[in-house]
């Protein structure tokens, strides 16, 4: 289960440090009202950050995407480090999020870029430390419908498909959704990314994962898998579309995000492989874990 805040706890808001419980919304945020806002998540382990800068590009990336200028991206390095010192962690999850403001009665309209006045805010969630010798827990996947908006690359708030998506996994027993969609112009569906990670499979020894093409979130995390099972493995990665009926002819399945690299066993009930976590799939979580301990 998601650690919670601690009732405590301090966070950021707007630069300044406050109790969790002083920091608040005004009801006409547009965030509130149309989640218009962006966010990011930051592993630190023993103090520190893991691809802190990645994080950074990818924020202003997002921040770019919905048009929301004027925020010091890189002000969330130094108020991310003070956070953990202030909360006494060590090992955290650091949750960013930009939304573009109280601008005043609700307008679908965007307010001019001079009415802006964005709110910044950081919260750390404690974690728990990563350990070389860590045990995957493997776990169930249930295919979805991808019913999102196109701007996957974006990190937005708007996510209650995925909440839904998730949820209905969770009932059906499964640990993550996996997404699929046909593609306009296109007559096959193909598997997306989760809920919120993203999907690799592993067929005759190669590694298969949806390209980063705008259609899902470029993960940091995909990124350094990818890097490493290239470097470290020596594995062909092919960042190319597949079906459902791929993955379920798969020899490994997993999925990945900023705190996890997790085996799926099952998709839809249907078991993957042996119904084992894979060798490929262990050997790229214990290479992630290395270059976590050793950023």
């Amino acid at each position: 289960m998601p650690t919670p805040l601690p009732p405590d706890a301090t966070v950021v808001f707007n630069g300044e440090f406050r109790p969790a419980a002083d920091a608040r919304y005004a009801l006409e945020e547009r965030g509130v009202l149309f989640a218009d806002g962006v966010y990011e998540v930051v592993r630190y382990d023993r103090g520190r950050p893991f691809a802190m800068q990645p994080h950074l590009d990818r924020l202003a990336h997002s921040l770019d995407g919905i048009g929301l200028n004027g925020v010091d991206v890189e002000a969330f390095h130094a108020w991310s480090d003070a956070l953990m010192q202030r909360n006494h962690l060590t090992d955290a999850k650091v949750y960013w999020q930009v939304t573009r403001g109280d601008a005043g009665p609700r307008d679908f309209f965007m307010p001019p870029p001079e009415d802006q006045h964005a709110n910044c805010v950081v919260m750390a969630y404690p974690a728990a430390p990563v350990a070389r010798g860590s045990v995957p827990t493997p776990g169930g996947g249930l295919i979805v419908e991808d019913c999102r908006w196109t701007k996957c690359w974006i990190k937005s708030l708007m996510l209650q498909p995925a909440s839904m998506a998730k949820t209905a996994a969770k009932n059906a027993g499964c640990v993550e959704a996996i997404f699929e969609r046909a593609k306009p112009g296109t007559h096959e569906s193909h598997i997306t990314e989760g809920g919120s990670t993203n999907v690799f499979i592993v067929r005759d020894g190669e590694l298969h994962t949806h390209p980063n093409d705008g259609w899902i979130l470029g993960g940091i995390t995909r990124d350094v898998i990818v890097q490493s099972a290239r470097d470290d493995l020596g594995l062909t990665v092919r960042e190319a579309c597949f079906t459902a009926e791929e993955l379920f002819a798969a020899d490994e399945v997993f999925v990945c995000s900023t705190t996890q690299l997790n085996p799926l066993v099952t998709v839809n009930q249907r078991r993957i492989g042996d119904g084992q976590p894979g060798k490929t799939t262990l050997q790229l979580r214990r290479s992630y874990l290395e270059r976590v301990l050793a950023d």
